[in-house]
């Protein structure tokens, strides 16, 4: 039975839906940017120390106080490659640290309208070469898109034939750029957070090419590293995290996949008993 807090959030996602388009402007991005920045961001907490890194790599690298030596995450966050910043998503990832007990580095990648793919995909490749030079553990978590980068920055470091992440786990993926699985038509009314089958996102000009590193599914996942995958069961998305599982699984891959009951695409951005629940568990598998 879901919490008094996870209806009302639903409530919230489903007042949210109503407002989205399928093609947003570049001055509504910006303002929903703006908006998320100032509505939902945290301020640095006492037991955080944080470092604003602009080189090569570019974010926010956050210390945690008597944290472990040598192990860091990688926070990738979500927004369909437009509206997600890395200010907005600072509680989710206090969150994930704590349960961790390590540092943490929210990379700040290139987004639509300023950029186009590959932008994205060479900024946390960036950020990951940055945190391998400086520990020896890398973890990885992504959301949504940012689950859809973790995936892509693992396969393109195996390809290279180089150090992979320890272990990643990723909520709500998205694997295919095409929005033709069959979840984006049957969830349409039932995920009260995204609107199904739409048009592309922006970010990518060539959205239907068979590239991994656009769409993984198109890619290798043989020796991937042990994954976690959590969705809700009511996702349009829920297609994806399907079939990355079956993916991973037939590629010999550890791969857990966690379906969270009547809940919806990264729910985790939500105060919520059931938000504690999967961070605790993806805390775990972390570890």
């Amino acid at each position: 039975m879901l919490s008094n807090e996870a209806k009302e959030a639903i409530k919230i996602a489903k007042s949210i839906k109503t407002q989205q388009s399928d093609k947003l402007t570049s001055d509504q991005v910006c303002f929903l940017r703006n908006d998320a920045n100032q509505n939902n961001s945290v301020s640095i907490p006492d037991d955080i120390k944080m470092d604003e890194i602009d080189e090569n790599a570019k974010g926010e690298l956050y210390h945690l106080r008597n944290g472990i030596d040598q192990t860091v995450l990688l926070f990738i966050h979500g927004g369909a490659y437009m509206t997600g910043t890395v200010k907005s998503r600072r509680k989710l990832c206090f969150s994930l640290l704590r349960r961790l007990n390590c540092d943490g580095f929210s990379v700040d990648y290139r987004q639509w309208p300023e950029a186009k793919h590959p932008a994205a995909q060479e900024d946390v490749m960036a950020a990951y070469q940055y945190l391998a030079e400086r520990y020896e553990r890398v973890l990885v978590f992504g959301e949504s898109a940012g689950a859809t980068l973790a995936l892509t920055l693992t396969l393109e470091l195996k390809s290279e034939g180089r150090k992979l992440p320890a272990k990643i786990a990723v909520f709500s993926p998205v694997i295919t750029q095409v929005n033709t699985m069959p979840s984006e038509f049957l969830m349409q009314e039932r995920d009260p957070m995204l609107l199904g089958a739409g048009d592309p996102v922006p970010y990518f000009d060539e959205p239907y090419k068979n590239d991994p590193l656009i769409s993984p599914i198109f890619g290798d996942f043989t020796d991937f590293p042990p994954l976690m995958i959590n969705c809700g069961s009511e996702e349009v998305k829920y297609d994806d995290s399907k079939v990355l599982n079956y993916l991973c699984q037939k590629a010999g891959v550890d791969v857990t996949w966690t379906v969270w009951q009547d809940l919806f695409h990264v729910f985790v951005l939500f105060d919520m008993p059931e938000t504690s629940q999967a961070l605790n568990k993806i805390a775990e598998f972390l570890k």
